[in-house]
């Protein structure tokens, strides 16, 4: 049977994960998770409303449809009042429901970690390092990036599903051009940032590195003093220093790398849909407000995309 250690990914997010949501707590968190997704879901109905009515106020301001005008500046106006509050209670929920289960997950870690002398255990264990950051930072980060991964994956689908069908009935060639473009522009991202993850990873560890060694030097303050032994003790935070240096470096190197690629590619993007459609509009073949909705729903699929790589 594998560890958790080498299982893959999504199979060992499931095998941390699942414990809570089958605990004491795992009403609460179904209540919390479905605020959630009915607020997910609100936001991309009100998303596709708002584009919808973008099209016909631009449309009207074309026509000089001043009736038109003022009726689509009202919808406008009341969508993004209606709109505030569900984005704000969405990351609030978002929010709650991470800290529900970094409670629980706190709790129960600090709990095993009492128990059977199982501190004592680790402190003599050289393959498990750092246990206090494990416990405090690692927890906080995993229950978090765990509810961000999850809700970005199914917010990008939600959003990508609802505006594709958008976009199909302006044009089916945009549709093509966007699922190609986020596409092809995902698959490059990913190829020149894989080597982030196991940067971020190692990052913790020097970080937590450097700090135990100061928490080993105020612990030993009495035996370094009488041995006279500060300059090994600084060497070796210096040590420590220099690795975190030397993977924040490579960490930029990669982020630059990244940044030559999405720079063009993101100034590109809004300049596709109008290329597509305005020779429709010039034809007659294409009202004016579709330019606007066109390219705010290829934003909208371009964007969740996006925050779906970002979020593996």
């Amino acid at each position: 049977m594998k560890s958790a250690n080498n299982a893959l990914p999504w199979k060992r997010l499931w095998k941390i994960g699942r414990p809570f949501w089958v605990s004491e707590k795992r009403n609460i968190a179904m209540l919390h998770l479905v605020a959630v997704l009915v607020l997910l879901l609100a936001n991309a109905l009100l998303a596709v409303f708002i584009n919808y009515t973008a099209g016909h106020f631009m449309t009207a301001i074309e026509q000089k449809s001043l009736g038109d005008f003022y009726h689509y500046l009202l919808v406008y106006i009341g969508a993004f009042i209606v709109v505030t509050p569900v984005q704000v209670f969405y990351d609030l929920m978002r929010t709650r429901l991470a800290l529900v289960w970094r409670k629980w997950l706190s709790e129960v870690s600090s709990q095993l970690y009492y128990s059977d002398r199982a501190y004592y255990r680790l402190s003599k264990n050289s393959d498990i390092d750092n246990p206090d950051q494990r416990m405090t930072q690692d927890v906080d980060s995993f229950c978090n990036s765990s509810v961000g991964l999850f809700i970005s994956v199914l917010d990008a689908v939600v959003n990508v599903s609802m505006f594709i069908g958008l976009l199909w009935a302006i044009s089916p060639t945009l549709t093509y051009t966007v699922i190609a473009y986020s596409a092809g522009g995902s698959l490059i991202v990913v190829l020149i940032g894989k080597a982030l993850v196991k940067l971020n990873f190692r990052q913790f560890k020097v970080e937590a590195d450097l700090r135990y060694s100061f928490t080993e030097t105020r612990r030993d303050a009495e035996s370094i003093a009488l041995s006279r032994s500060e300059d090994v003790a600084l060497n070796h935070a210096n040590g420590q220093l220099d690795s975190i240096i030397d993977n924040l470096m490579s960490i930029m190197l990669v982020h630059r790398n990244i940044h030559f690629f999405t720079g063009p590619y993101n100034r590109l993007m809004p300049l596709i849909p109008a290329a597509i459609i305005a020779p429709l509009y010039f034809k007659g073949a294409a009202p004016f407000g579709d330019i606007t909705q066109a390219t705010m729903a290829f934003t909208s699929v371009f964007q969740g995309s996006d925050n779906h790589n970002q979020s593996l």
